[in-house]
């Protein structure tokens, strides 16, 4: 049986977020052929295209965790309506500079505790 390698986003940074909570327990339910691993992102500089041409560090670990990643899942709560800035900044680093990346297609849920709280107009 295959493996597949599903790297994981918790969108939150807080240590007792419960998207984290959330996320152990979806591994835990998960299929034994998935193998999962978190790609932090707690230690990213903020974005710019000044690094476009050399990437520090955590940038490169970020993608090269994303590309060694036969799927992505994100686990994120939801703020203001949108995702947390620590995560956009994530999104930021995976797709600059322009390049497609072979990434399997995702859905974004809420963590929202109410289903009224993720609703959108």
């Amino acid at each position: 049986m295959a493996t597949y390698k599903i790297g994981y986003f918790v969108g939150s940074l807080a240590s007792g977020s419960i998207n984290r909570t959330l996320a152990n327990a979806l591994i835990r339910l998960a299929p034994d052929d998935l193998e999962f691993t978190e790609i932090p992102i707690k230690d990213l500089p903020l974005y710019s295209y000044d690094y476009d041409a050399d990437f520090p560090p955590e940038g490169r670990a970020l993608k090269n965790a994303i590309e060694g990643s036969d799927g992505v899942l994100f686990v994120s709560p939801e703020y203001n309506r949108s995702i947390p800035g620590a995560l956009k900044n994530a999104i930021d680093w995976g797709s600059r500079p322009w390049a497609p990346i072979r990434l399997p297609a995702s859905r974004p849920e809420s963590s929202a505790p109410r289903r009224a709280a993720s609703a959108r107009p």
